[in-house]
């Protein structure tokens, strides 16, 4: 009898719901509000068909829920309650957190997804400008769904993506905070007024102490900081050609970061050094950088820049004392005796006095097809 018993434990795929993108925000009254996106299989290629998004008929190929609730899995269980299928969130792409909770503490989200089996410590992380139920709620013309769309947007920010295992390590580790990619919802008009539409884009970067977000770093700073962690992913360079007439940009193909720290008594100096390699994007300027002699200038502008963009970034992240680059945590290893003098204040006795210089080397391969700067006069060159 026990061999012909059957699947004792099976679960039908047509009675389960994946979830395959979450949302969590904090509501005014200190509740949690849990958005799930779930995609409906029966439309998706239907949907596909007419352009992805909603279609050209408004039926949507995904469903979105939202419950209140004292906690993530009280809330879960409210929306269990008005579905039909089983709730399954071993599929969820990303989860993405709304700025009031990201403020508040980001604690109890990260506990439940580390705890729960059926969650994947591969789960993307983001931080929403505003509610994060309002990201979900955007549709994407380019992906079928709002969760594929935002799993592919953090994917592209940075060559290892935040994921709940990344995130939980920098929060238990010692000297260091986490950090993840900033989303926001951004309003355009492509051509007439009535074509106006909202899409998703990472702006920046949402920076923690601990399990409570100080800051957003955007821009230069943004892109500084991920260099200095060694995460931004083919970024481009523009400076200014000689005496303010156009703009030279570089892409900056391969870099390897070098984050070194020295210590001197009770003192701690920090090195960053940036080894990259680039080719020449575009010339708007009337100067031939491809002539060799012309290079080396190039070169230093753009190692400025990056240098520059690093230290800002770097300063941001000192005076919001907030480490998401570990220098603290490379004090805690190889100075242990410092540390633990240092450990129970060390944001204001420590990282906050670290000096830190940045040294960065660029080498351009190359200049493209291009030999000189194209549409203008050759009496007009300079080299």
């Amino acid at each position: 009898m026990p061999l012909v018993s059957g699947c004792w434990d099976r679960r039908e795929i047509n009675d389960m719901a994946f979830v395959t993108a979450c949302a969590a925000d904090r509501t005014e009254d200190g509740k949690y509000r849990v958005t799930v996106e779930m995609p409906l299989p029966g439309k998706i290629s239907t949907v596909g068909n007419l352009g992805g998004g909603g279609g050209s008929s408004g039926s949507k190929a995904y469903f979105i829920d939202s419950t209140v609730g004292d906690t993530f899995r009280q809330a879960n269980a409210d929306e269990q309650r008005a579905m039909s299928r089983q709730l399954y969130f071993a599929h969820m792409r990303v989860f993405v957190f709304g700025e009031e909770l990201a403020r508040d503490n980001i604690a109890q989200a990260i506990d439940v997804m580390a705890r729960v089996p059926q969650n994947r410590m591969t789960t993307y992380l983001v931080v929403s400008e505003g509610p994060g139920a309002d990201v979900l709620n955007t549709e994407s013309s380019m992906e079928k769904t709002p969760a594929e769309f935002l799993r592919e947007l953090a994917s592209q920010a940075e060559r290892h993506p935040r994921t709940v295992k990344r995130v939980t390590e920098a929060l238990l580790a010692e000297g260091q905070d986490p950090y993840m990619p900033l989303v926001s919802v951004i309003e355009t008009t492509p051509g007439d007024e009535a074509r106006r539409q909202t899409y998703v884009k990472v702006t920046g970067l949402a920076i923690f102490r601990g399990p409570r977000m100080v800051g957003m770093l955007k821009g230069p700073q943004a892109e500084g900081v991920l260099f200095a962690l060694g995460e931004v992913k083919r970024p481009t360079i523009t400076v200014n050609a000689p005496r303010g007439s156009g703009h030279v940009s570089v892409i900056v193909t391969r870099y390897r970061t070098r984050v070194a720290m020295h210590r001197d008594g009770d003192h701690v100096s920090c090195r960053i050094t940036v080894k990259a390699m680039g080719t020449l994007a575009e010339n708007t300027s009337p100067y031939m950088y491809e002539i060799t002699r012309n290079l080396p200038r190039l070169e230093h502008e753009a190692s400025a820049a990056i240098a520059n963009e690093i230290a800002s970034g770097m300063r941001a992240l000192q005076e919001m004392r907030a480490d998401p680059v570990g220098l603290c945590n490379r004090v805690y290893r190889l100075y242990p005796a410092l540390w633990h003098a240092r450990k129970a204040d060390w944001r204001e006795s420590l990282y906050a006095h670290i000096p830190v210089s940045v040294h960065v080397e660029l080498d351009l391969r190359n200049s493209g097809n291009a030999t000189s700067p194209v549409a203008i006069p050759e009496e007009d060159l300079k080299s």
